[in-house]
């Protein structure tokens, strides 16, 4: 679901946009929106519906509101009831707002490091996300005012930002037809007025760079009755004496970090055409988020799985994989999300003391990061929905795996991924598989007993590897002795022993 506010207000679901009709159901909305995912209280949306005129049925009049968005949201736990008030449940990435200022922050740190042409990029893209003035014909109510005029001023931070990079591109020519609509739109925006003074000087038109000066002055006097600021002086000063400051500097561009962090593939692989075919079909869309689950028992092959299918598909993700193992299981503590996070933030650039120790800024971070990328992201052995949440990209391009022993149902509900559960192989192969480590001239002189063994390490692929890998080791055991040592279960537990199989088919706890 998207939630736009930067114009307009509208709410979209997949390709369907809301019905929001009636005027004082758009304003519940607005305010809702201004502080999302915070209780707003029921004095507060009464004020704004009826600017201290609420009728004495107030209260009961906003249920009945209450009730009428939810449906026209078709999501009833999108709102929130508590001893505090109403709140609105805003996922990651679900409101232009925030997306904007996620944008403007990553540009910003592009900028700091001299990746100017990547600041560019997402100062344009966070610009684009406006359609006009904020909650669009409800700025006459005044609890909205000041959201609106916080993010009005976002909005000329970030065309300044935006402009200052353009320059520093030597983007002196396209940039001055822009900036002149900007200053007459703001004429009293004093570093708007100094960048287009600055452009005309780099392109040749030192008099019009003057004129523009000129009127300016005029314009604060008569308005204002203040003088230019510091900036617009020196501004000034240094095109009359045609200094060297003004010249472009030379641009150098770092280069772009690409991650490469798949672990080698699995050797031996065996089998799972079908289940590879499913996740060929992982492409994000407009129906399909680019996200799969890999869930199952210990054993069935899931980390081998994602695996090869994520390398024969390396040229699907030009801009690199990322890959982490959660530790959802095993007698490690699991990782925290933020813990996760600091290592996909500093595989992408972020250097470690600029790296956010909160969480939900962390993920904020991320997702700006990946936002106009196309990668892999590889989530191995999580331990929950709520681990991996906070790891999810924001918006399409990246295609998500995770495996699990947990079958994720909360992804499949809220996000939409594309659940696949794995069992034991096929018989014949996990014949193979045994083939391919014992060599077919030991299979096939006890094919009974590796038939046998196969049911035993209930198809299972790394029980199997298990038990292959220590006939393998004991070229003079046969297949059905060991069968029958493993089935007996009076081994004592070490790598590769009948017991270590016994490990890898356990049930999940």
């Amino acid at each position: 679901m998207d939630f736009d506010v930067l114009g307009t207000l509208r709410v979209r679901n997949e390709s369907r946009e809301a019905r929001l009709d009636a005027r004082l159901q758009r304003v519940l909305l607005a305010v809702l929106l201004a502080r999302a995912n915070r209780a707003v209280s029921a004095e507060v949306l009464r004020e704004a519906l009826w600017d201290g005129r609420a009728p004495r049925s107030a209260g009961k009049v906003l249920q009945v509101y209450v009730h009428r968005l939810r449906r026209a949201l078709g999501e009833a736990d999108r709102i929130a009831y508590q001893e505090a008030g109403y709140s609105l449940v805003v996922r990651p990435g679900e409101l232009d707002a925030t997306r904007f200022a996620e944008l403007r922050a990553l540009a910003l740190q592009e900028h700091a490091t001299g990746a100017l042409s990547a600041a560019r990029d997402l100062q344009r893209e966070a610009l684009g996300l406006w359609r006009g003035t904020p909650f669009g014909d409800l700025g006459d109510v005044p609890v909205l005012r000041a959201e609106i005029d916080r993010l009005q001023e976002q909005r000329l931070a970030a065309y300044e930002e935006c402009m200052a990079t353009e320059l520093a591109l030597g983007n002196h020519s396209k940039t001055v037809g822009e900036l002149a609509e900007l200053v007459d739109e703001y004429p009293l925006r004093e570093r708007l007025r100094a960048q287009l003074m600055l452009a005309l000087h780099r392109t040749g038109r030192r008099a019009d760079a003057l004129r523009v000066f000129d009127t300016g002055r005029r314009l604060l006097a008569d308005d204002l009755g203040i003088d230019p600021s510091r900036e617009l002086r020196d501004m000034h000063t240094s095109i009359l004496r045609d200094l060297p400051v003004l010249d472009l500097p030379r641009v150098v561009e770092p280069p772009v970090t690409v991650p490469r962090q798949l672990p080698a593939d699995i050797s031996r692989f065996t089998g799972r055409g079908e289940a590879l075919r499913r996740l060929d079909e992982v492409l994000p869309g407009q129906d399909n988020p680019g996200i799969s689950t890999i869930s199952g028992a210990p054993g069935a092959g899931k980390t081998a799985l994602a695996l090869r299918w994520a390398h024969r598909s390396l040229d699907r993700f030009p801009d690199g994989q990322l890959y982490i193992n959660l530790r959802g299981c095993g007698s490690e503590r699991p990782l925290r999300p933020v813990e996760a996070l600091a290592q996909f933030l500093r595989a992408l650039g972020v250097a470690p003391l600029e790296t956010p120790l909160d969480v939900d800024e962390a993920a904020a971070l991320f997702r700006s990061l990946v936002a106009r990328r196309t990668m892999l992201i590889l989530l191995d052995n999580a331990a929950s929905v709520d681990q991996v949440r906070p790891l999810l990209p924001g918006g399409p391009g990246c295609v998500v795996v995770v495996t699990s022993r947990d079958r994720l149902t909360g992804l499949v509900a809220e996000h939409g991924a594309r659940r696949l559960l794995l069992d034991g192989l096929p018989e014949h192969d996990a014949v193979t598989l045994v083939a391919r480590v014992l060599g077919p001239e030991r299979v096939g002189a006890e094919p009974e007993a590796v038939a046998r063994l196969c049911r035993l390490c209930e198809f299972r692929p790394l029980a199997l590897r298990i038990a292959a890998t220590h006939l393998l080791d004991q070229p003079e055991l046969a297949i059905a002795a060991y069968a029958g040592e493993l089935e007996s279960g009076d081994r004592i537990a070490q790598p590769g022993s009948a017991s270590a199989v016994r490990y890898a088919v356990r049930p999940v706890a």
